[in-house]
């Protein structure tokens, strides 16, 4: 099987310098320099340095490569620590929140602006997400360092449930959405026939298996 594929260092410097050079600009604005400035921030200025220390981070991990995997391993850390931090502030920091956006559910549709709660919960979700991811990455990293498993596996262990905890939610809804899906596929024929769907296909193929045999009636002439 052939390997993955890897950028060259040429084109992985490029694209790197692009990500640190889009991150420059709003590391500058929390100092006032440059074209954008601290009024073009939604927040406090902090928020400049880690959005733009996001993109510079990610860019030093592309350029760092799998030539350098713990100084790439290091820079990518540090690019989710600023998405944390984002998020983090938008869903737990003081002050009132507001936030433009959308939703989407089978028959109901809707946009505008979002404040308080309805703004803050999504993103702390999110943040509760980055976080485990953030965890998982540094104690990963740490793992790496020290000379790989079996060192810090239950530290990695825990970080694992930790993602899981993080998507219960998510994973607790999706599964809502399908078991109600399904109930009312079932519910519908029953509503308008009186009689609960069945799959004769499938019931045909286990019979023909012999699956189902004892279960139906039997053919004549066939021993008890």
């Amino acid at each position: 099987m052939k390997g993955t594929q890897q950028l060259t260092p040429g084109a992985a410097h490029l694209i790197g310098l692009v990500f640190v050079a889009s991150g420059i600009l709003p590391m500058l604005a929390a100092f006032d320099i440059g074209p954008l400035g601290r009024a073009d921030i939604n927040g406090p200025p902090w928020l400049g340095v880690a959005a733009g220390g996001c993109f510079v981070a990610a860019g030093l991990a592309i350029i760092a490569g799998p030539q350098s995997p713990l100084a790439g391993g290091l820079f990518g850390v540090l690019a989710l620590a600023g998405l944390a931090a984002l998020g983090n502030w938008v869903a737990f920091g003081a002050g009132e929140r507001v936030c433009a956006g959308s939703f989407s559910l089978p028959g109901l549709w809707g946009s505008g602006d979002f404040t308080g709660l309805a703004c803050r919960i999504p993103f702390g979700l999110g943040a509760l997400i980055t976080d485990a991811f953030l965890c998982y990455m540094i104690v990963s990293l740490l793992q790496k360092a020290l000379g790989g498993p079996p060192r810090l596996a239950r530290l990695l262990k825990a970080a694992e449930w930790l993602i899981l905890a993080s998507l219960a939610p998510f994973l607790l809804l999706l599964a809502v959405i399908a078991i109600g899906g399904a109930a009312a596929t079932a519910v519908k024929p029953r509503w308008t026939t009186g009689a609960w769907p069945r799959n004769e296909e499938f019931i045909a193929r286990q019979k023909a298996k012999g699956l189902w045999r004892g279960f139906g009636p039997k053919p004549p002439g066939e021993a008890k």
